[in-house]
């Protein structure tokens, strides 16, 4: 089938304390196979679970690299969960990478930050001790170059207000974007507890990040009772009525649709 073969690759950015070979979770889930299955040229973003954001858009343009050489293609289209969407745009902005990215698609990317991560830092010596402990435990099993405090201090809205300033959108990128929001959801027990523990000085989220956050180019709307790991398909299944694969799948003929 060729309902998701478009003119260039899809590339699959993750987000935070995940790689493709493992972390908390597994990003992705069914949904490579899903893609390819409909035609779909699929690559991964290969960050590290804790790197920065500098870090994750340099291995991401080794991705990007290998991509465009394998397929013979001149651009990608960047689907981005989380960070990796803020790691996409350091990609297209500040490493000048626009005239290799067709389009960047963003699912609960914390664009004008998480208060869960600036709340977090509240607790600084305490969290200095974890962000040492973790970085050691990332760096035997796969980070190049793990820096856990730095990662979250990047994730603030005081730093991504000036992120935004200094990574304006590039010309010629297709810039859209999706939130998601828990509501009475019950089936991702981590997610509704963040929710519960950050809201109401968080506001409303999928259990991370607001859909005031993730808005950000052409906006897609609201993910009603959906999580922001369920976005990913941690779960390998649909949960809550949300159809995971048939989403993205959509969210590929839409760029196949418009030329991408």
């Amino acid at each position: 089938m060729a309902g998701c073969r478009t003119k260039y690759p899809i590339l699959l950015a993750h987000g935070l304390g995940v790689t493709e070979q493992g972390g908390l979770y597994v990003p992705w889930g069914r949904i490579p196979d899903a893609l390819r299955a409909q035609g779909a040229a699929v690559y991964f973003g290969g960050q590290d679970a804790w790197g920065s954001i500098e870090t994750g858009a340099g291995q991401m343009k080794r991705a990007v690299d290998r991509a465009l050489r394998e397929t013979g293609c001149d651009r990608v289209n960047i689907i981005a969960h989380s960070k990796g969407g803020l790691e996409a745009r350091y990609l297209i902005s500040a490493m000048g990478y626009g005239g290799r990215v067709a389009s960047l698609s963003m699912l609960a990317t914390p664009n004008r930050g998480s208060r869960v991560a600036e709340l977090l830092l509240v607790a600084r010596p305490g969290v200095a001790v974890w962000a040492r402990g973790n970085d050691a435990y990332w760096a035997r099993h796969g980070d190049e170059k793990p820096d856990s405090l730095r990662a979250g201090e990047q994730l603030t809205p005081k730093y991504l207000a000036q992120f935004n300033r200094d990574n304006p959108d590039a010309e010629g990128v297709f810039y859209q974007s999706w939130g998601a929001r828990l509501g009475k959801m019950r089936a991702d027990v981590a997610m509704q507890l963040t929710r519960g523990l950050f809201y109401p000085a968080h506001g409303d989220s999928d259990g991370l990040v607001t859909p005031g956050s993730a808005r950000w180019g052409r906006w897609r709307g609201t993910l009603e009772g959906v999580s922001h790991q369920q976005l990913v398909d941690v779960f390998r299944r649909d949960v809550n009525g949300f159809d995971v694969c048939g989403f993205y799948i959509q969210l590929v003929q839409g760029l196949a649709g418009l030329g991408f």
